[in-house]
């Protein structure tokens, strides 16, 4: 029997961005697919604040986060900034990321990243890695 499939999520570090993703993060999940959602250091001590207690533990979903490229006392609202230093950081850490889990525990691998069109320097890393990957685009529709 094979590998159980096992997808990693990014979503771009903003307003807009997370919760979308979120959502279709937790519908991958519902159907028996393994889900890692990777967001920042800042963003993810924001939604384990805002969780209740042992909601991690019961989620479908292991939220994990890695660096931004910005010290912490830094502004994120200016977004020029921000994505300036996303691309400019991110890429690295999420390489290690990837690299430390899979080599981790062979039933852990990334099987699929699926990232915002925002962080497309993740389909990069994605394919350096030799994992397939997708990109997504979270704004909403409107009818």
């Amino acid at each position: 029997m094979g590998r159980q499939p096992h997808a990693l999520v990014i979503p771009f570090p903003a307003q807009g961005h997370v919760a979308p993703l979120m959502k279709l993060a937790l519908q991958i999940a519902a159907h028996g697919v393994k889900v890692t959602f990777v967001n920042t250091d800042f963003i993810h001590k924001k939604i384990m604040v805002s969780l209740p207690q042992k909601a991690e533990e019961q989620s479908l979903i292991s939220l994990v986060s890695i660096p931004d490229g910005l010290e912490a006392d830094k502004d994120r609202t200016d977004l020029i900034k921000l994505t300036e230093t996303v691309h400019r950081a991110m890429p690295g850490y999420l390489e290690d990321f990837i690299l430390k889990l899979n080599q981790s525990n062979i039933n852990e691998h990334i099987t699929c990243v699926i990232a915002d069109t925002s962080v497309g320097w993740a389909l990069e890393v994605a394919k350096k890695l030799g994992i397939e990957a997708v990109a997504v685009w979270p704004a909403g529709g409107h009818a």
